[in-house]
């Protein structure tokens, strides 16, 4: 499993992961690039027999911009997302992630928002200007827990991704992933197929609150994914689902 998980994600980054490249020089937006991206994320879920159940997509409005915020368990989270969600998204990550040979390349140049953790000044100054290419769809997203857990119990959350949507005016979309981690767990390297499923929870609107609600609003946040959490009752195996 591990040795044919390894050889298909590499033959599929090393064919797609020049063209992505191309896109992301020629056509500065990020767009071009995140297309690829997507179809490289939709044929390693296929090769790996993973499907997808999506809930609640039908609450967003495509060319309205978001703050999605939500828990994490594997690193098929980001590949699920960007095939669920209608938009295109800039996932918020640790600045070392900008490093990796080819992955980190394509990252900057799709213009995801890497953050200094150590720095948290600095990493201000990196949303605030990252948010000012919010619109048209263009959202951004945040692991609210920072990293994948490894229980699958979710951690605490960190409050960067709401002092984000209340400093961009936007709105909030709790989204919760469900069964990823039972597909490829943290430090595994083979991917098992199977379902994960993802409900997009009740847009909420900003404006009302100011940054001394946030406490408010990540606690209404977690509160929203944790309930989904315990009402988790997926099969492991497959069945029916987006794919």
């Amino acid at each position: 499993m591990a040795i044919y998980s390894l050889v298909t994600t590499t033959i599929l980054t090393l064919v797609l992961g020049v063209p992505a490249l191309l896109a992301g020089i020629f056509e500065r937006s990020g767009r071009a690039l995140y297309r690829t991206g997507c179809a490289w994320a939709w044929l390693i879920l296929k090769v790996h027999r993973v499907r997808l159940q999506v809930a609640g997509v039908e609450k967003l409005v495509r060319t309205r911009s978001y703050v999605f915020i939500s828990n994490h368990l594997s690193h098929l989270d980001g590949l699920a997302m960007v095939l669920a969600l209608p938009h295109t998204l800039r996932f918020v990550a640790k600045k070392s992630l900008a490093r990796v040979p080819v992955f980190g390349w394509a990252f900057r140049l799709a213009r995801m928002i890497f953050i200094d953790r150590g720095d948290g000044a600095g990493a201000i100054e990196t949303i605030n200007r990252s948010a000012q290419d919010l619109k048209n769809g263009i959202s951004a997203y945040f692991f609210a827990e920072g990293s994948r857990s490894e229980s699958g119990e979710m951690r605490p959350f960190k409050k960067g991704g709401v002092l984000f949507a209340l400093k961009a005016g936007l709105h909030i979309v709790p989204v919760t992933v469900i069964g990823s981690n039972r597909l490829l767990p943290k430090g595994a390297l083979g991917i098992k197929s199977g379902i994960i499923r993802i409900i997009v929870g009740d847009p909420i609107d900003t404006s009302p609150y100011g940054e001394e609600n946030r406490g408010q609003l990540l606690l209404q946040i977690q509160e929203t994914i944790r309930g989904n959490l315990a009402a988790d009752d997926m099969p492991l195996g497959t069945a029916p689902g987006r794919s």
